[in-house]
């Protein structure tokens, strides 16, 4: 049994880039690829210690990849590097018995950029394939969820497991990739729901989830994303989530329903266009919808916000100037 392998990212030359891919993923399960991860905005916390993990299933391959921020950056921004293995999908089950193994030595058998020697200068290429390695079975360390997993096994066709992204979380992960009752599992962790929904446009799910903000083990409902159980008493041992406080945002993306769809960015970009301006006519852009825009068209958008402020002001009922200067006359004069 043989596998290849991928490296997708961006060099001063050339836009984000499938540089090693394996030679029968298409370019479209590139782009699936490359757009799913472009929904994590902020990759400065995802790094070549602690990167996100995601295995599923694509065209005629089975992926593990990492992702994490590269140290490299162009135009100000952060480079982020997708890169892993590839497994036909004849293969899967097999596969997933190694998954942990792969997991446990991520450092030497997914470090496909540390087989590059300037990624400035690598060219467009299909990967090799590569033998298998020796494969040992992985023991993961206790991470206080064995109930859970329990329930897990029971319930994997209704639920999803949802750990966090901590060492803990990642203990917990491993358990469940070593268990012996359960079939080939598919996760994300270290995610956000953007990035499932647009996974699930292209019919791609995953079994176990860790979104960055989850703090809490749980099972939820594949279709409803409701809680079925948690370990209400969990206590994270690692420090990566004690005592972060998770903004607004963060919080709706983790209460999200995965299963949800969100529209492709050509739709985005349409819908943006077609947006009508809220009560107070402040809407403002998401980081997403500021990408998808051209300077030209956020300075158009700026002007039309600015305007529509102005009319607002300038639409206020007569009468009702007329009181508000009445009433600062009045104040004024008492002075």
């Amino acid at each position: 049994m043989n596998y290849e392998t991928f490296l997708f990212t961006r060099n001063q030359r050339r836009d984000f880039t499938a540089f090693i891919r394996p030679k029968d993923l298409t370019n479209k399960e590139v782009s699936t690829i490359a757009s799913a991860l472009n929904y994590v905005n902020d990759i400065s916390d995802l790094t070549l210690d602690w990167p996100a993990l995601y295995c599923f299933p694509i065209g005629e391959y089975v992926l593990l990849l990492r992702h994490y921020d590269s140290g490299r950056t162009h135009a100000g921004r952060n480079v982020g590097i997708l890169e892993g293995i590839a497994v036909k999908r004849t293969r899967a089950r097999h596969f997933s018995l190694a998954v942990p193994h792969f997991m446990a030595h991520q450092h030497e058998l997914l470090d496909i950029s540390g087989r590059v020697e300037d990624i400035e200068s690598i060219n467009v290429q299909n990967s090799d394939e590569y033998p298998w390695p020796d494969v040992q079975a992985v023991e993961a360390t206790e991470g206080g969820a064995d109930e859970l997993v329990n329930d897990f096994v029971a319930r994997l066709g209704e639920d999803r497991l949802f750990i966090p992204f901590d060492e803990d979380g990642r203990s917990m992960l491993m358990s469940a990739l070593s268990d012996s009752r359960l079939p080939a599992l598919y996760f994300a962790f270290g995610t956000n729901s953007d990035v499932l929904k647009r996974l699930h446009q292209s019919e791609i799910t995953v079994d176990i989830v860790s979104y960055f903000n989850t703090t809490t083990p749980s099972l939820r409902n594949r279709e409803t994303n409701e809680i079925s159980s948690e370990l209400t008493d969990y206590v994270s041992r690692s420090p990566r989530l004690r005592g972060k406080k998770s903004t607004p945002k963060e919080k709706e993306n983790q209460s999200a329903e995965d299963v949800e769809f969100l529209p492709t960015p050509r739709q985005a970009k349409a819908d943006t266009r077609k947006r009508p301006l809220g009560e107070n006519k402040l809407e403002q852009y998401t980081a997403n919808d500021a990408d998808m825009l051209t300077p030209r068209q956020m300075a158009r958008k700026q002007a039309e916000l600015e305007k529509a402020i102005t009319d607002d002001h300038d639409q206020e009922p007569e009468s009702t100037r007329s009181w508000l200067g009445q009433l600062i006359a009045r104040l004024l004069g008492r002075k």
